[in-house]
């Protein structure tokens, strides 16, 4: 595998990894969200969860710009790495869209604005079955991986 397939595909782990922490800091149970005490528990910091997340989408499109920069075979195994990568990436950043917008709505509820517990749910479900795409996606990626690797 090229040495920029590798890179862009450590770029996306790393956003990926970043994505999971941030979505466990605005969903994980904890006492921080049920006893907001001042000074004791620090609220999860939903603004900076949504800008962070923008941040990471601009990273995710430029990625994405790479990728289809590079012009293996696309019935190669790294063409066909790169072309699900692409998609993976595609699904990943909708799922970071639909998060980005549950933080707008949260952070706009913790602030004393409304945003229903129908309307959270709704979104909620529409995150998880973006995620559930994006995942699938993850696995095929992972077998051209291994794939790959068995090559050498």
């Amino acid at each position: 595998m090229q040495r920029q397939t590798k890179k862009l595909a450590r770029e996306v782990n790393v956003l990926v990894k970043e994505y999971v922490e941030i979505e466990r800091d605005i969903f994980k149970p904890s006492l921080r969200k049920s006893l907001p005490i001042p000074g004791f528990f620090r609220p999860v910091d939903y603004k900076s969860h949504y800008d962070r997340l923008g941040q990471m989408l601009e990273e995710l499109e430029k990625i994405k710009k790479e990728i289809s920069s590079l012009r293996p075979e696309s019935q190669s195994l790294e063409g066909r790495f790169l072309i699900t990568l692409r998609s993976y990436v595609t699904g990943l950043a909708k799922a970071q869209v639909q998060l980005k917008t549950m933080c707008l709505h949260l952070d706009h509820r913790s602030e004393g604005g409304t945003y229903s517990k129908a309307e959270y749910r709704e979104e909620a479900r529409k995150l998880r079955e973006m995620e559930r795409k994006y995942f699938e996606t993850g696995k095929k990626l992972n077998e051209l991986l291994a794939e790959i690797k068995g090559k050498k």
